[in-house]
């Protein structure tokens, strides 16, 4: 057995990764975009236009007959056509929604479980302010925490902002975001996760 092995196991058990410990974890984003917030929910409740703004996209199909609201099921694509699966489980009208990310009836490869929620609120003058939360929890109980937090978190804020970045420019220009659009306005967004990861 080598040494990495020796260590995993060890941190394994001081952090009862066999069960316990475990819990959700949760990176949040917010950037305010130059709209104002009745225009931004039009754009937002459209669920068909995902690869607008999200990076690596490269379509959005919605599979399901609901279009919008709770139970409204997406296909999002990326430029090879591998695909993730995502269903409203949440709705809050003219605010925002919960989706689930899953492959079939599983959750999202690597996690026990994974949801993303989008939120909107007037801002005042003719502006909106974007929350995004990508909420998920790791399998193995406490080592899936440690993996979650140390790895998987600082993962998730830099993806999260790159989203946030692409729908502020595409809310303001009605054009899709570019990767140049993403790290020009990537300064704005600001991460708002708890000092733990938590909520």
């Amino acid at each position: 057995m080598n040494r990495l092995v020796l260590v995993l196991v060890a941190v394994c058990a001081l952090t009862a990764c066999s069960g316990g410990g475990g819990g959700e974890q949760t990176a949040r984003v917010s950037v305010q975009a130059e709209l104002p917030v009745a225009d931004a929910w039009a754009l937002l409740s459209d669920f068909s236009l995902a690869h607008n703004y999200v990076p690596g996209l490269s379509r959005t199909d919605i599979v399901s007959h609901k279009r919008h609201g709770t139970g409204a099921h997406r296909r999002v694509y990326d430029a090879d056509g591998d695909f993730i699966e995502e269903t409203i489980t949440a709705w809050e009208e003219g605010a925002g929604f919960t989706i689930r990310l899953h492959q079939g009836d599983a959750p999202m490869a690597p996690f026990k479980a994974v949801f993303f929620d989008y939120r909107i609120d007037a801002a005042g003058a003719g502006r909106t302010d974007i929350a995004l939360a990508l909420r998920f929890e790791m399998p193995l109980g406490g080592f899936g925490h440690w993996i979650g937090q140390a790895f998987i978190m600082p993962a998730m804020e830099s993806e999260l902002t790159l989203v946030a970045a692409g729908m502020k420019a595409y809310y303001e220009t009605g054009e899709p975001a570019s990767d140049a659009d993403r790290e020009r306005l990537a300064p704005q967004v600001a991460v708002t996760s708890g000092a733990n990861g938590e909520p």
